[in-house]
């Protein structure tokens, strides 16, 4: 094992989570920052037509991924338990078939928003400029869409060798090339949403290209002819169908939010709704990032069966959301206005995006901790526990507060609907994780009663 390689099974269980916490929300940070620094150039030089046009757009792109995050994480995780369990020759033949159904999965989700997206664009209530927008941008992204996909299942898989520092390193060159192509793209060249999206998509192809080759030289994974087994196949699609569940959920309460924000408050709610999203995707970036820094060790370790190891890693991202979700929360209350205006100048649009943005934050509070939840079960090879969280997180808990919570105060209930699941998911959570803390493992003869 080289110098910046971890061993997932003998190394302190802090070294461990830092060493993959950091480089994780780093990481993650870099990849949202692509629509984040979209968000700001569209705001800033197409306005708030652009804005909309991004946000009624997401939630088709966020489904359409759910599979590729489905297949990799799914099949990281079983290659992670059987390299735990010291069989490298299984593992690697995971590895092998969710490289190839990720490739598959893509091209055919590309084909799919190449023809589609004009249908859908216009299925979401989008017209005239706003839909012009809307095609010019999901057309062009879906080309580099196995770029997008591809990056985030090699970054498993990179890590799951433990190498997480090369990760980062590989995604920061992405951020930066698209800050640097928006500002030529969109402000000097005036290309609009097309270079906004060109942009995005140029800045994937880099990083897809160093951790493809740091894949092939400096990890331990081979590349081989693959084996389509069904029951592999299987496997690898319910390991991970938690996350598509999950993002399957986000996308149908995606677009019932803007319906609701359409009827209620007008396509001016769905701009200043985007701003508050590209906010609140940088703070759930930091969740996930200490959520995900786990599922490389849990897996492995799960495998091992060092299961006083896979409490102790579960422990520190829960710890580690709690504390960023509330630090997250003081600084949006005392910045809110100052971080909304790096977005958009117009001022109604800005006061309404502030205001969103402050309900939305008070759900960071249990938000992370309950994402912490969800990707330790999946990496557990618990995916039907995972499931459930995810379907009360992001879809059934969701949706009852939406259409409950604006019949008691009015149209800001909407927004208030995440914090209303966020508690619901919270207390379900809680419950689950008393009596199966380890899944389907029987860790009862050797290990104490489980701990919050």
């Amino acid at each position: 094992m080289d110098s910046l390689s971890l061993n997932l099974k003998k190394d302190s269980v802090n070294k461990i989570f830092w060493s993959f916490a950091i480089p994780s929300v780093l990481a993650i940070l870099a990849q949202s920052t692509a629509g984040f620094i979209d968000s700001i150039f569209i705001g800033r030089y197409i306005g708030s037509d652009g804005l909309s046009a991004l946000t009624l757009i997401m939630p088709l792109i966020m489904l359409l991924s759910g599979v590729g995050t489905m297949l990799s994480i799914g099949g990281s995780t079983l290659a992670g338990i059987y390299k735990g369990e010291g069989k490298d020759r299984k593992s690697n033949h995971y590895f092998m078939l969710t490289f190839s159904l990720l490739i598959i999965s893509t091209l055919i989700a590309t084909i799919f928003i190449l023809i589609g997206a004009d249908f859908f664009g216009k299925l979401l209530g989008a017209e005239g400029i706003i839909l012009e927008h809307l095609l010019n941008y999901s057309k062009t992204l879906a080309v580099f869409f196995i770029c997008f996909m591809m990056n985030f299942a090699l970054s498993f898989f990179i890590k799951l060798d433990g190498k997480p520092s090369l990760v980062v390193t590989s995604v920061l060159s992405g951020t930066v090339i698209n800050i640097v192509l928006d500002y030529i793209f969109i402000k000097h060249l005036n290309m609009g949403m097309f270079g906004a999206a060109l942009a995005t998509g140029l800045s994937q192809l880099i990083p897809f290209t160093i951790m493809l080759y740091i894949l092939i030289y400096k990890t331990s994974w081979k590349f081989q002819k693959p084996s389509f087994n069904i029951k592999d196949i299987w496997a690898i699609s319910f390991n991970g169908s938690s996350e598509l569940l999950s993002m399957g959920a986000a996308s149908i309460s995606g677009f019932i939010f803007n319906y609701l924000i359409i009827k209620h408050i007008g396509f001016q709610g769905v701009a200043a709704f985007s701003v508050s999203l590209q906010v609140v995707s940088v703070a759930t970036g930091i969740f996930y990032g200490f959520s995900e820094a786990i599922q490389s060790p849990v897996s492995y370790n799960v495998g091992a069966r060092e299961f006083n190891r896979v409490r102790s890693f579960r422990k520190k991202s829960l710890y580690a959301n709690l504390i960023s979700g509330i630090l997250l929360i003081i600084i949006i209350f005392l910045l809110n206005e100052k971080i909304v205006a790096i977005f958009i100048s117009d001022h109604s649009v800005g006061d309404l995006a502030s205001s969103i943005l402050k309900i939305y934050s008070t759900a960071f509070i249990l938000y992370g901790v309950n994402t912490s939840h969800v990707t330790y079960f999946t990496a557990i090879n618990s995916p039907v526990i995972s499931s459930v969280l995810s379907l009360i997180k992001s879809l059934f808990a969701l949706l009852l507060g939406m259409f409950i919570l604006p019949l008691f105060i009015g149209s800001w209930g909407i927004f208030y609907s995440v914090l209303f699941a966020e508690i619901v998911t919270f207390i379900v959570s809680f419950i689950i994780i008393r009596a199966y803390e380890y899944g389907s493992y029987d860790t009862k003869k050797i290990l104490e009663p489980a701990r919050l």
